[in-house]
């Protein structure tokens, strides 16, 4: 993934250019088939996952479906920050990448970025809401 493509994450879009190549460099990519499961409900939350390109469903066993999400969103800061299982099922609906960052490296970017957090509760609330994208 070039730094461009991870300008274009909210998350990350807030980072300086070096410090997005570093978290590049220290990243793992990976890229699931149709129909495959990216995380399952109640697994241990080793990774916090930002996608790339694709998209995925949510599905809760209590809920069902919950929503969709796509490029330039972000699933399982919840078992990542909380240090808990998944608390919901991710399934590629289309073949689906993602950068998976560690738990570790996560919480020592929020750390040393705490910009990061404003993106990231934007697209929490506009998951409450269910919403697709929210007016400021």
């Amino acid at each position: 993934m070039s730094n461009a493509e991870a300008a274009r994450i909210p998350i990350l879009a807030v980072l300086k250019q070096k410090d997005r190549d570093e978290i590049l460099r220290n990243a793992r990519q990976r890229t699931y088939a149709p129909g495959e499961t990216v995380v399952k409900e109640g697994d241990g939350a080793l990774n916090l996952f930002l996608v790339v390109t694709g998209r995925a469903r949510v599905e809760s066993s209590a809920s069902g479906p919950v929503g969709t999400i796509g490029p330039g969103d972000f699933f399982g800061e919840l078992g990542v920050l909380e240090d808990h299982g998944r608390t919901a099922s991710v399934v590629a609906e289309d073949e689906l990448t993602c950068i998976l960052l560690p738990a570790w490296e996560f919480r020592a970017l929020l750390d040393a970025h705490p910009e990061m957090a404003i993106p990231m509760l934007h697209a929490l609330i506009r998951r409450q809401h269910g919403m697709s994208t929210h007016e400021h």
